[in-house]
């Protein structure tokens, strides 16, 4: 009897714990929730341009840590007390810069200089080229930096300096940046080969053996289909939206949408507001139209150029966009790929002039996440979007290497 007793009240003491445990988490503020769950789970963001604040004006050439100084706030939108701000846990840090003469050291010289970023701040940055080397830095302390490089361009139609590249720590690259190239057709450009080329075949299977992230953003529709037919390891599109939402090429259909969930990929949510809503779209589109009649009519003097360019912006303020609207191409993508297939690729420091309101830097990552406190999204859905995703995919591309 009395064995029956202390067993009820045991019994009865554990249901009150729970109970009070479950009012305590319904009490918390969405903010406090939120800090909570990235504290346990590393926030993980596909696209970062830090390394566009080292460019020299030639945009051939590099700077040094000193000329840009990420210990304290900066002019851009990416430094070290924001990411801690943001709680941000991981990120790809863009390296590469647009130099022909000696492609393989331009790339080694950005990968340097993002490693010497790392060795003046060890215990906030560190560079690391595995998922288990995120979650070690992120249970150490420090962000962890992964290395993507923007445009196959930059590898010169050679799968030795892609190898190059990925034995300097590179470990996610776009096939395509701007325009079209020996890979494949770009979003944006004109198209050369209808899709991927026969090169980029090969690229896409030299990249899966060597276990580096094959990046979709920015490549067209065919070329990405291309791709994901040759692929053997998952996709991402590290910093792209959905195009059912704002028209942009840059966006990913929904059919791609599906075909990136059934490569077992991800889609890496942006930050910018030319590919958030239609209205800043089609506002963007003026915009470049102006740029271009200014360029004709100063004949491209851009001190001219930008001094009228601001006179126009003034008159034709761009309409706002907000956190909200970013949260709806998070439910988009969830709602047709699904929940395991969703992540965020802000691209901040590279569109920095098309900001999101309440997404105006890295600082303000939590900001999105309350939002979709707000929209009933749970704890579990919460930590795919921040970074379970992103490693899954990560560690099945490393699982596929030397296949």
């Amino acid at each position: 009897m009395r064995a029956a007793i202390v067993t009820l009240r045991i019994t009865a003491t554990c249901a009150l714990a729970l109970v009070n445990a479950c009012a305590t988490h319904a009490r918390a503020t969405p903010r406090d929730r939120v800090s909570e769950l990235l504290a346990s789970t590393p926030l993980s963001d596909g696209h970062d341009d830090l390394l566009i604040n080292y460019l020299g004006a030639d945009r051939q050439s590099l700077g040094n840590v000193d000329q840009y100084d990420i210990r304290q706030r900066t002019t851009g939108q990416i430094d070290i007390p924001r990411m801690r701000a943001g709680h941000l846990g991981a990120t790809i840090f863009t390296v590469g810069i647009n130099d022909t003469t000696n492609r393989k050291a331009a790339i080694i010289a950005s990968t340097s200089l993002l490693r010497d970023l790392a060795r003046r701040s060890p215990n906030d940055l560190e560079i690391v080229t595995t998922a288990a080397g995120i979650t070690r830095a992120f249970k150490a302390g420090p962000i962890a930096g992964l290395m993507g490089l923007e445009g196959g361009d930059q590898i010169g139609g050679s799968l030795d300096v892609l190898r190059a590249v990925f034995q300097s720590g590179v470990r996610a690259m776009t096939l395509m940046w701007e325009i079209s190239n020996n890979i494949g057709d770009a979003s944006d450009g004109a198209p050369r080969h209808q899709g991927l080329s026969v090169f980029g075949d090969s690229v896409v299977r030299e990249m899966n053996r060597l276990g580096m992230l094959v990046d979709l953003s920015h490549a067209s529709d065919s070329a990405a289909f291309d791709a994901l037919a040759v692929s053997t390891a998952p996709v991402i599109l590290s910093h792209s939206s959905a195009r059912a939402l704002s028209p942009a090429p840059r966006n990913a259909p929904d059919t791609l949408l599906r075909r990136i969930a059934s490569n077992d990929g991800i889609v890496m949510v942006t930050f910018v507001g030319y590919f958030t809503t239609p209205a800043y779209a089609e506002w963007y589109k003026r915009g470049d139209a102006q740029w271009f009649q200014l360029m004709f009519k100063y004949k491209s003097n851009r001190d001219s150029v930008k001094a009228d360019f601001a006179k126009w912006k003034d008159a034709n303020p761009s309409p706002a966009v907000t956190v909200r609207d970013v949260a709806n191409h998070i439910e988009h993508v969830r709602d047709v790929a699904g929940i395991a297939h969703v992540g965020t690729g802000a691209d901040f420091d590279g569109m920095s002039d098309a900001h999101i309101i309440g997404l105006e830097d890295v600082s303000k990552y939590p900001a999105l996440f309350e939002e979709l406190v707000a929209r009933g999204w749970k704890d579990d859905a919460l930590r795919k979007l921040a970074g379970e995703n992103f490693l899954r995919v990560l560690r099945a591309v490393e699982a596929r290497a030397g296949k």
